[in-house]
């Protein structure tokens, strides 16, 4: 099941009023399902309208055909074969059509509007399920004018996990390790060797080889070549000494085609994710560990972007059209994740307590955050999830929660009419709050008008804000509600993530259907290492690229294969020990001697591997 026509512009990096309800039907894409579903003929004697399932294919050849200048995002899931030995080869055609070398179980995959509901795959048809989910609903809440009487307890809580971080003083990789740590690295060694033996091949996986395997993807996203074995040609302008010190190119490929984490003979075949679960909970649990315990949080759907052949990646008539898997995710405000769990309709999470399935996760995602303790959090979301029925089950679990809300999800709010606020001057507003379990609604307008709902913050007092009027670019001051100012103030921590690993994400992919989704799960681990970092070493914080580079230089420097490579690792180890990138001081159990003066020490250099003393680390990384 593919979902479409999903705008790609940060939420934060919009005014508030961008993220108002916009029609599903609005879309290309949608209006070109819509069309085609309409037009589909019944079958059978009495039997009811049964629309046509519209393929991946027949969209991007509408998209190439249409004049629309929308950036278009479709939504994959993974292939019924997820389970199998599935690969992303080409589909076979030679022909320069639209999309022919896509796989073709992408290629003939079904595509449905985002906004279509979250029915069972294959018995979810796009237009009778958008009808269906904007039918208004009868409203059994007393709606009154007054402002919102919270009870919720005020934020009191420490975080004594974060001030033990700080007093070890990790260094990235440290920080790194967290979540990549020595049971994890483990793990995939053995689900690797176990994976190439079941193919009759005596892989030998080390965990050194796989953490030189972990440095060349992470320093792929920031330096990458057209072909990934170029990093290993002689010629001048390609070689890269760093990459073919540690790992011959040949080890390389053969690990990188075997890597695997999960044993395919226990695999859940009703979960498509199945040959990732394991490396899922296992983030999952090191995510929410080492997690900041923190009052706000954002939750809300991120793309993993699907690499396929050069056919995904073509623009049409103007558009930008990408392919990607969505996964949702629950983040601090600042754009740590916390949890994430990849998207695939409803064969795997089953939507519970009368919600649909995206409000179904944003419901799992704080039963996550409360493992931690039933603390008086606050939740931020849009208008995807928010309902006043969640609202209403959030408030029951003690959890604050806002979010920007569609009117018919508003349980008939007796709000002004939008085009009657449109004429007020702007920063206008109505409310209205549910007497029985004071759940406030404001209609508010701003460039457009949106409806915004909480359980926990209300209209007072209220904020003056400078927002941009018109074309001229000047700026007015209008009155802001408190949750208008709260949601603009603390939303968005999954688009400041996305960001984060849009920057360098990991560019080198594999044949697996998967390959991707690997890249994106350790690019959000260094995501969060680097937020980590900044929080426990905010006098010497780094930004991310040099973070990054650190942990890549670490990781191939460290684990590089010192026994094939003779004189030229010793000319290596001596050109990186004055290079002064990345030199971090760190205690070690055993104490060695001093690589600089040779008495005893129990400090040594992570980059170098080599003992040193702190009142010598200067001299001995200066020439």
């Amino acid at each position: 099941m593919l979902s479409a026509g999903r705008c790609l512009v940060p939420a934060d990096c919009t005014p508030l009023s961008g993220l108002l309800d916009s029609a599903c039907n609005d879309s290309p894409i949608s209006q070109f399902i819509m069309a085609s579903t309409s037009s589909s003929p019944t079958s059978g004697k009495g039997a009811g309208l049964k629309p046509k399932s519209t393929r991946l294919l027949e969209v991007l050849n509408a998209l190439e055909e249409g004049g629309s200048p929308h950036r278009e995002e479709i939504f994959i899931a993974p292939p019924d074969s997820a389970a199998g030995d599935f690969t992303d080869e080409d589909s076979g055609d030679d022909d320069d059509r639209r999309g022919a070398r896509l796989p073709g179980s992408v290629l003939h995959a079904a595509v449905v509007p985002e906004d279509s509901g979250s029915g069972e795959e294959g018995h979810l048809w796009p237009w009778t399920a958008a009808r269906r989910q904007r039918a208004p609903v009868a409203s059994q809440r007393h709606w009154a004018k007054r402002d919102i009487r919270p009870d919720f307890s005020s934020w009191t809580a420490l975080d004594p996990h974060m001030e033990d971080l700080k007093s070890q003083e990790l260094s990235p990789v440290g920080l790194f390790e967290l979540f990549f740590d020595e049971g994890t690295i483990n793990f995939i060694v053995n689900e690797t060797n176990r994976y190439a033996w079941q193919k009759n091949v005596n892989l030998g996986l080390t965990a050194q080889e796989l953490k030189c395997v972990l440095g060349i993807l992470i320093l792929s996203g920031y330096i990458s070549y057209p072909r990934r074995r170029m990093f290993w040609e002689t010629s001048p302008d390609s070689h890269h000494h760093l990459v073919a010190d540690a790992i011959r190119r040949d080890r390389f490929e053969l690990i990188f085609s075997y890597l695997h984490f999960a044993d395919n003979s226990e695999l859940d075949e009703s979960d498509r994710f199945a040959k990732v679960r394991p490396l899922i909970v296992q983030m999952n649990h090191s995510f929410q560990k080492h997690a900041p315990l923190e009052e706000f949080y954002s939750f809300g759907a991120s793309t993993c972007e699907y690499f396929g052949h050069r056919g995904s990646k073509r623009r049409a008539a103007g558009k930008a059209v990408r392919l990607g898997y969505e996964v949702w995710c629950g983040t601090t405000s600042q754009g740590y994740l916390v949890w994430f769990e990849p998207a695939q309709g409803t064969r795997f999470t089953r939507p519970d307590r009368g919600l649909d399935l995206a409000g179904s996760m944003v419901v799992r995602f704080v039963d996550a955050l409360q493992e931690r303790g039933h603390l008086p959090y606050h939740i931020f979301f849009d208008k995807v999830f928010t309902s006043v029925k969640l609202m209403s089950i959030l408030k029951k679990k003690g959890v604050k929660a806002t979010g920007t809300v569609r009117e018919y999800r508003t349980e008939r709010c007796p709000l002004k009419d939008p085009k009657e606020l449109k004429k007020m001057k702007r920063g206008s507003f109505d409310y209205r709050v549910d007497e029985s379990e004071e759940i406030i609604v404001c209609r508010w307008h701003d460039s457009s008008v949106v409806d915004i709902c909480s359980n926990a913050v209300g209209i007072e007092p209220l904020v003056p804000g400078s927002r941009q009027a018109g074309t001229a670019k000047m700026r007015s001051w209008v009155q802001r509600p408190s949750l208008v100012r709260l949601f603009q103030e603390k939303a968005g921590g999954v688009s400041r993530m996305d960001q984060n690993i849009a920057k360098y994400k990991v560019k080198i992919r594999g044949m697996k259907w998967y390959s991707s989704f690997i890249g994106y799960v350790i690019d959000a681990a260094l995501s969060n290492a680097w937020q980590l970092h900044g929080i426990c070493c905010a006098d010497a914080r780094v930004d991310l690229l040099a973070f990054r580079r650190y942990v890549a230089c670490v990781y191939l420097e460290s684990n590089a294969d010192t026994s094939s490579l003779g004189r030229h690792g010793r000319r290596l180890e001596t050109e990186s020990r004055f290079d002064m990138i990345g030199h971090w001081i760190v205690h070690q159990d055993k104490r060695t001697r001093c690589a600089l003066c040779h008495s005893q020490t129990n400090t040594r250099c992570e980059k170098c591997q080599k003992g040193v003393h702190a009142k010598c680390f200067r001299e001995y990384h200066t020439r």
